[in-house]
């Protein structure tokens, strides 16, 4: 592993969300000959962990620096939107109605579509309106008992359960056109102005 590097630590060393990473290396790891590498991690109890080589991970971050700092690049084009949509879909729901795939996206359609390439005749059975930052609480208390984790995000449990605590989750957090009122008082307002 001293040989690689883990996105999430790039992330933490240019000061970006892992997602931007990922949406860096899918859009131009070709360009930049970047390979992501999955690594069992002594730090993570024997976990596979996404890596990039030493080279590679330079090469990222001189490209982030060089070309995204610089504004050549959209930062909004990269970074995960403030809302996407938390989802439940139904693997194979003939053969194992029980096995479901719990995440968040920020194209429902298309990550449906990535999945139906493997399991045709997957399905939603509920998706809700979701912050990136709520994606891991939600993921917790959506599965936190009474399942069993088969890899990836994908459980297999009560799926009536599942979609009831998703509910239960997502009616006590704020919807997407919510936004905190400002103080008099914060500096936020001369920016806002």
């Amino acid at each position: 592993m001293s040989d690689f590097v883990p996105l999430m630590e790039i992330a933490d060393t240019i000061g970006v969300d892992p997602t931007t990473i990922r949406r860096l290396i899918k859009k131009y790891g070709d360009e930049l000959g970047i390979a992501v590498e999955r690594v069992k991690s002594k730090s993570r109890n024997g976990r596979w962990v996404d890596c990039l080589s030493i080279d590679d991970r330079n090469s990222l971050i001189d490209f982030y620096e060089s070309r995204v700092k610089n504004e050549d690049l959209s930062s909004d084009e990269l970074s995960p939107r403030r809302f996407g949509v938390f989802y439940i879909i139904q693997l194979i729901p003939e053969v194992l109605p029980n096995r479901v795939k719990i995440g968040y996206t920020d194209d429902l359609k298309k990550r449906l579509n990535e999945h139906r390439t493997a399991a045709p005749t997957a399905k939603v059975i509920g998706s809700w309106p979701c912050k990136r930052s709520w994606d891991q609480a939600a993921m917790d208390c959506i599965t936190r008992e009474n399942c069993k984790l088969v890899m990836n995000e994908v459980y297999e449990g009560d799926v009536e359960i599942f979609v009831k605590r998703a509910i239960n989750f997502f009616s006590q957090m704020p919807n997407s056109n919510m936004a905190p009122i400002l103080s008099e008082h914060s500096p936020l307002k001369d920016i806002q102005s």
